[in-house]
Parts: C-alpha cells; sequence; structure tokens
C-alpha cells in the first residue's frame, strides 16, 4: 500500500488549512470589522456552518488533488470512489478533534514557558474582539500546518464504519 511522503503531507496540510483560513479570515473582518459585532451569536452561527459545510467541502477538495500520482478515495470492500459527505464529516471530525487536543498541549507549553519567564495574563493587554477573532484565526491555521502531517498516516490507517481511506493511482489511459 503506497504511503504519503512528509512532502505530500505537508501539501495535503496546506490545502486541507488555507481554504478554511482564508474563509475564516474573511467571515470575521465581516462580523467584527464591518458589523461591529459585539456578542457571539454570528461567531456561533459561523462555527456551525464551518462544521457542516465548510469542512466537508475543503475534505473534497483537498483529497482530489494529486499528492505524488495519488489521490485518497474511500473504499468500500474492494470498490473505491470519492467520499460522501458523511464520509467527510467522519475524517474532518477526526483531524478537528486531534489537533485541538495537540493545540491544547502546545498552549499549555507555551503558557508555562510564559509562566516561567515571569509573565502573566495580567501582563497582556486586552484585545477587541476582531484582534481576538483574527488571532484565533491564525493560531488555528498555524496549529493545523503544524500537527496535520503528522496525523494523516493515522487517518489514512483508521478503519471508519463502514469505509477506509485509500491512496489511488491516477486511473490509467487507454491506448
Amino acid at each position: 500500500m503506497p504511503k504519503l511522503s512528509l512532502r505530500d503531507r505537508f501539501r495535503l496540510a496546506w490545502e486541507l488549512t488555507w481554504p478554511l483560513a482564508l474563509m475564516d479570515l474573511l467571515v470575521m473582518l465581516f462580523i467584527h470589522g464591518l458589523l461591529d459585532a459585539q456578542g457571539q451569536t454570528l461567531d456561533s452561527i459561523w462555527a456551525v456552518v464551518v462544521f457542516f459545510a465548510a469542512s466537508p467541502w475543503v475534505i473534497r477538495r483537498a483529497f482530489r488533488r494529486d499528492y505524488s500520482g495519488h489521490h485518497i478515495e474511500a473504499t468500500h470492500g474492494q470498490e473505491s470512489s470519492p467520499l460522501v459527505y458523511q464520509e467527510r464529516l467522519k475524517v474532518m471530525w477526526l483531524l478537528a478533534w486531534r489537533s485541538t487536543v495537540l493545540m491544547l498541549l502546545a498552549v499549555l507549553a507555551l503558557s508555562g514557558l510564559f509562566k516561567l519567564a515571569g509573565g502573566s495574563a495580567l501582563d497582556l493587554a486586552p484585545q477587541g474582539p476582531l484582534a481576538n477573532a483574527l488571532g484565533l484565526t491564525g493560531v488555528d491555521a498555524i496549529v493545523s500546518l503544524a500537527f496535520t502531517p503528522f496525523l494523516v498516516p493515522g487517518m489514512l490507517r483508521k478503519k471508519y464504519r463502514g469505509f477506509r481511506l485509500v491512496l489511488q493511482p491516477p486511473p490509467r489511459r487507454k491506448k
């Protein structure tokens, strides 16, 4: 069974990260920059849209890309096909919760280093909703780019309910 090289895993991480980061940036600029919304209602609505619409679309888009002559498909027994919506949700959920755990560990480590350096949360100036939203978007993108390449092998090995992910070579052209 073929495997993705580290370079291809970083490329896959990039393909999974940049569309969501760009959409998030634009939506945060609209919500907190243009509308100057102060509550979390619009942010929560956007989070639901990301979960159910944007992320599955990004997974489909990224898996259709070519990675050293292969693309990612679902296999159901011996038959492979592009992932359907529910399968993309399952893959997205696996990547999301695992990267969130790694992000929390990284934030904990950075917080400990900040504390050891003599810093305190009280030393940080409060920011507005736009700066906070943009900061979270940036941190999320950096974490995704840093950790996703290392989550990909597990994502490809996992036996999901009803399917597995496989690397498929491009179809052979008939002569």
